[in-house]
């Protein structure tokens, strides 16, 4: 598990903490195994994968880990789509390090997602809303649009946003990734 940490594969690690799950004595994992596969989840944006393993962790593990408790709180904000408070529950100082790196890359996945909706759904956008929307500061919202080539109109504190352009071998291999976990769900299930 740590050379996947390490190399941040966070597709191989899914794929191990649920084999761990399924080879635990008795069908219940570590908590290390439950909050990393939690913490996966969420970066991946499967959302529905994560309330379902929620479900399945023993109430006593939920009770004596902080860790799992405290990435449920973040899927929760997900799922309602506050994300100022994921960004405030992210900032949690006391991640284990095997955490660390999957709580970051949520909170980078999570605002290149929302930057790919703004370009799309915007023309103009208020930048206090846009520092709300990604939790960061107006200094780091303008250098973010200069990096991104969005113009900035300065006299009435906007964004003018443009479309992002997602590489088709990106988009490509999320869906080559969806359609191979959705083949292992169907083998799984009928064998």
């Amino acid at each position: 598990m740590d050379d996947l940490l390490r190399t941040e594969d966070f597709g191989a690690l899914a794929y191990y903490c649920e084999q761990e799950e399924l080879k635990a004595m008795g069908g219940v994992a570590s908590a290390q195994v439950y909050s990393t596969l939690l913490g996966v989840y969420l970066l991946q944006n499967e959302l529905d994968h994560a309330k379902l393993l929620w479900q399945r962790i023993p109430e006593s593990m939920k009770q004596d880990s902080r860790e799992i408790g405290e990435l449920w709180e973040i899927g929760k904000r997900l799922w309602r789509r506050d994300f100022s408070a994921v960004y405030e529950l992210a900032k949690n100082p006391e991640w284990p390090p095997y955490l660390e790196s999957i709580v970051s890359g949520l909170v980078a996945k999570l605002r290149e997602r929302l930057l790919i909706l703004v370009g799309k759904a915007y023309t103009t956008i208020r930048v206090p809303d846009l520092c709300t929307l990604l939790g960061q500061s107006e200094a780091e919202i303008k250098q973010m649009s200069v990096e991104r080539s969005w113009d900035f109109d300065d006299q009435r504190n906007v964004i003018l946003p443009k479309p992002i352009k997602v590489l088709e071998g990106e988009l490509l291999q999320e869906h080559k990734e969806r359609l191979q976990k959705l083949t292992d769900i169907i083998s799984f299930l009928e064998n």
